[in-house]
């Protein structure tokens, strides 16, 4: 007679509990455009984009998050959000003693494989799984590969200056605003060489980069919602729709067609 087997089945195998949760998250899943107002966290977040556009504002930048990217708002930082149209991907929060390891200030990424995958499976599990060794492991593995990745400058940074921040405020609402410098110099009060200086201070980029990138910015979002390129074209500001295509591939790698369609769920 033979003993019975003391071993376990692989299905009821228990792995210990872990300290308390320092990660939580939920996958995103819109299928059409939404706009959250102005709001804050007490936790870090993170954002995965797999399809489609999302834009963060905060009172002194402005970021697109698009496919494929990632981007980190530190604790406590007030923004606002919309997506433009159906988006899918991930939402992470990190709570605020395991945020002190990461920048204060917020950064773009282009998310790998790797993170993706990671996200994908802490948001959805996270909250149907307890919080054990196993779960713990993967969000540090998800936390290394998130501090490891290379970062981007790719935003649009708002001057601070309350005459430099009307004109900045202006043409965010307009983009296709055809003033010139001279002109925007007197909205703000200020000589053409002080305002071309104090933008520059302000805000690292001189006014007429800047101003293409918000017009490049805008036409993103755009297209994203899925308006026409003629239209997008027109309403950032440029008459011809070779010098806007042109523009637009040469500072993010796509024709504004080709972008449409790498913004649509996969």
């Amino acid at each position: 007679m033979h003993a019975k087997s003391t071993v376990p089945a692989p299905n009821t195998v228990s792995l210990p509990q872990c300290d308390t949760p320092w990660l939580l998250g939920h996958p995103v899943k819109q299928t059409k455009r939404r706009v959250t107002a102005r709001h804050v966290h007490e936790n870090g977040q993170i954002f995965v984009v797999e399809s489609g556009v999302m834009a963060i504002m905060t009172q002194n930048a402005y970021w697109l998050v698009g496919p494929g990217q990632v981007l980190w708002l530190p604790c406590g930082l007030v923004h606002e959000a919309r997506s433009h149209g159906a988006i899918t991907g991930w939402i992470l929060y990190i709570t605020e003693d395991r945020s002190a390891g990461l920048d204060q200030t917020p950064f773009l990424a282009d998310s790998s494989r790797l993170l993706r995958a990671q996200a994908e499976r802490l948001s959805n599990h996270i909250e149907k799984t307890p919080w054990n060794a196993a779960t713990n492991r993967l969000a540090d593995s998800f936390w290394d590969e998130l501090v490891s990745i290379p970062r981007q400058s790719i935003s649009l940074p708002f001057p601070e200056d309350k005459r430099l921040k009307r004109v900045a405020e202006t043409l965010s609402t307009t983009p296709a605003d055809a003033r010139t410098q001279q002109e925007w110099a007197d909205m703000a009060g200020m000589s053409l060489r002080s305002f071309i200086r104090h933008f520059t201070a302000e805000t690292g980029l001189q006014f007429s980069v800047w101003r293409q990138r918000l017009r490049l910015l805008n036409a993103q979002e755009r297209l994203a919602r899925g308006e026409r390129v003629t239209e997008v074209a027109a309403a950032v500001g440029y008459d011809s729709l070779g010098a806007f295509t042109a523009i637009f591939k040469k500072n993010t790698g796509y024709t504004p067609s080709s972008y449409t369609q790498r913004c649509r769920i996969r």
